[in-house]
């Protein structure tokens, strides 16, 4: 159990089960990533933990997983009960060309 809640969205499963059969090992990769810096870590700025605010778009980040995929998730919740939300894992390419259009 973490700190923090994560939900994972229909659309985020559906990302994950895409990359497992182009690369099953990243997917544990991922899956641990996002316990350790969403689950225990939501707001502490931590080296492990390569999170970021987007500019421009409420309560939406992003979280690089070895420069290799990247997870867009909101932070929601009141102050005393805040989660994470994951809606979408892509490519760290792919996901440099979304930034100006992430609507999550």
């Amino acid at each position: 159990m973490t700190k923090y809640e994560i939900i994972i969205t229909e659309s985020a499963k559906k990302d994950l089960k895409v990359i497992e059969r182009d690369d099953s090992e990243y997917v544990q990769k991922i899956i641990q990533k996002i316990e350790f810096c969403l689950g225990e870590h939501l707001f502490a700025p931590i080296k492990q933990c390569h999170k970021k605010k987007l500019k421009g778009k409420v309560n939406t980040h992003r979280l690089h997983v070895q420069r290799k995929y990247t997870v867009f998730y909101k932070v929601m919740g009141a102050k005393s009960n805040r989660f994470a939300q994951v809606h979408l894992i892509v490519g760290f390419e792919a996901a440099h060309q979304m930034y100006p259009h992430i609507d999550l």
